[in-house]
């Protein structure tokens, strides 16, 4: 297969985005101008914000190869994706590119296949095209059958050209897991890469966070105060943040001008020795400290909401950390799903045999919404074992769960149930003890407003 970079180049492109040289290497092996050789489909999976879009937009434009790019979370439903997938390949070639024909009746899969063999007669491409379905798990309708049409779709086709790259933040339809198309998978970034990314920074761009300013610094001076900024944001909230950038990055912003005024003042000055720089930064960092340890930096509408704000703010991007969404999750399974369950629902491996009683007590309790009961109690070792089975990737060790556990009670979206007590009779204060139970305290619509968040397909874990 041909490859449009060199390994030079690979490498240079690996240097814009930390950690992601294998995902570069991968896209550069995979695709290239040669409608013959390309798969006819690729998947891009990994949490959010772990670069998919990113890198995937940098590897086509340095290759320059023809792509549409289509943000699925636009379209209401599976027929305007059909439309705009449609639209965007008639287009190809003409004066106006950007000019698009909506006018197209496309009901079904079918008549999707057929239109779209149709359109590719019709365009008879010397070079490969892509087609990009950007965020496909938040297409407005679910998506799991056209996703398992598009994995499939290449014997479907009379004609060569086309490659559909699905990118995507959740979990794949479990009807899809064993498929043989490619797929290139985005770790989420540790503590270092975190750091490597929050300091690639222009002096510039760091300039334009702190606005006009009486005191000007250097290039260098600017550098030095971020590098050092930076490194604190990231001790102090990777383990709450876990690897979720756009938290990072959001909250570097809204501090950093607090954090550089003593230095704008004149209060604070950063010297050219590196002894005087040392001192500096630690007296900068004593000054910040209200800073760093304040609830504001860290407020979210989610504490907002809670206080008796509306719902809407519970669906902002910054409302809660990535963890403590994926423990709301766990927590709500664990006090709707029967403990007997737990092995057909989160254990990789089926049960070998399974009992069903067909008397007509279970038939008329079946009809009933477990959802509809109140919350069950649940044990903290079992809300834990939930939340490692639904959560996709492998935990950092820096991430202090417990902590955003007691942050969940504290704020009463997980209430205690019963307190244990020790051998003389006393009640237990630990929250983490094992004859502690707990129950979930949050409603059914709020939590699917949280796992539609994270991408997770919460319904698959229970059963009604």
């Amino acid at each position: 297969m041909t490859s449009g970079l060199s390994d030079e180049r690979v490498q240079e492109l690996a240097l814009e985005f930390p950690a992601r040289f294998n995902q570069f290497d991968l896209l550069n092996c995979l695709l290239s101008n040669d409608n013959t050789t390309n798969p006819t489909a690729i998947a891009l999976v990994g949490q959010s914000s772990s670069g998919k879009s990113c890198v995937l937009r940098r590897f086509l434009r340095e290759v320059r190869l023809s792509h549409t790019w289509l943000s699925c979370d636009e379209c209401v439903t599976l027929r305007v994706l059909f439309q705009r997938i449609l639209a965007a390949l008639r287009a190809i070639g003409t004066e106006d590119p950007n000019k698009l024909d909506y006018g197209i009746s496309c009901h079904n899969f079918s008549l999707f296949v057929t239109q779209l063999n149709d359109t590719l007669k019709a365009l008879a491409l010397d070079e490969a095209h892509f087609v990009v379905l950007d965020r496909i798990d938040e297409l407005g309708e679910p998506y799991e059958s056209f996703y398992q049409l598009i994995i499939n779709i290449g014997n479907m086709l009379r004609y060569d050209g086309i490659t559909f790259i699905l990118v995507s933040s959740g979990s794949e339809p479990r009807s899809s897991i064993t498929t043989t198309i490619p797929h290139i998978y985005f770790p989420p970034y540790n503590k270092a890469e975190a750091l490597a990314i929050l300091r690639k920074e222009s002096p510039d761009s760091i300039r334009s966070m702190l606005g006009p300013t009486e005191r000007e610094l250097s290039d260098v001076q600017l550098t030095s105060l971020w590098s050092s900024f930076t490194q604190v944001i990231i001790d102090t909230y990777f383990p709450l943040y876990g690897p979720d950038i756009q938290q990072l990055k959001a909250t570097v912003r809204r501090a950093f001008p607090t954090y550089a005024k003593p230095v704008l003042d004149g209060v604070v000055g950063i010297l050219s020795s590196n002894r005087d720089s040392q001192s500096g930064f630690v007296k900068l960092y004593k000054i910040n400290q209200p800073l760093l340890t304040s609830e504001e930096l860290v407020r979210n509408s989610f504490v907002s909401y809670v206080q008796g704000s509306t719902v809407t703010e519970l669906t902002a991007h910054h409302d809660m950390p990535i963890y403590s969404k994926y423990l709301v999750c766990a927590a709500y399974l664990a006090s709707y799903s029967k403990p007997r369950f737990d092995i057909r629902l989160f254990s990789r491996i089926r049960e070998s045999r399974r009992r069903v009683r067909n008397t007509a007590r279970h038939k008329f309790k079946d009809k009933i919404n477990s959802r509809n009961f109140a919350p069950s109690p649940f044990e903290y070792e079992r809300l834990l074992a939930i939340f490692q089975c639904i959560v996709p990737d492998k935990i950092d060790s820096v991430t202090d769960i417990q902590t955003q556990f007691a942050s969940l009670v504290s704020l009463k979206l997980i209430a205690r149930v019963g307190i244990g007590s020790d051998s003389s009779g006393a009640s237990s204060v630990d929250i983490l003890e094992s004859r502690t139970k707990w129950r979930v305290n949050v409603s059914w619509d709020i939590t699917l407003q949280i796992a539609r968040d994270i991408k997770l397909q919460i319904e698959n874990y229970l059963i009604d």
